[in-house]
């Protein structure tokens, strides 16, 4: 498989990721990695970086590297823990690695560094092979 055409791809295509910021920098058979600039559009009224930005940049970066097995796929479950607050940084930076490909679930590790290389937080998320081909629809 070509990895860097698919990533590629992936930049181009995917319209959330697209809409937030967030971007495929590597891509391969055991994993992905990704990053996306933060503003303060995506603080929380503490000025960190809000929970629900570091899952997304968690479950995205999980499911790019699931993707790359070559079928399109699903969020089917999630363990995930918030271990520092984003304060003061202005891009997240996540790394999903490979557990286990089986035939129909993928599980990965994933984990989200902001710009001084502290962990804010750890996922392992469970991906679903579904029956649709892995293509984008554009």
């Amino acid at each position: 498989m070509n990895y860097e055409a698919l990533r590629q791809q992936i930049n181009q295509s995917d319209e959330y990721s697209t809409r937030i910021g967030l971007v495929v920098t590597e891509l391969s058979a055991d994993g992905a990695q990704t990053e996306m600039p933060i503003t303060s559009e995506y603080h929380n009224p503490f000025h960190t970086v809000h929970g629900g930005i570091l899952f997304t940049v968690a479950d995205v970066t999980g499911g790019v590297a699931a993707f790359a097995q070559g079928s399109a796929v699903c969020t089917v479950d999630s363990s995930f823990h918030y271990l520092n607050a984003g304060l003061d940084t202005k891009c997240l930076y996540a790394c999903a690695k490979a557990l286990k490909i089986g035939k129909r679930l993928m599980v990965y590790d994933v984990f989200v560094r902001d710009d001084q290389g502290t962990l804010l937080c750890k996922g392992t998320f469970t991906y679903s092979k579904l029956k649709i081909p892995a293509s984008f629809p554009r």
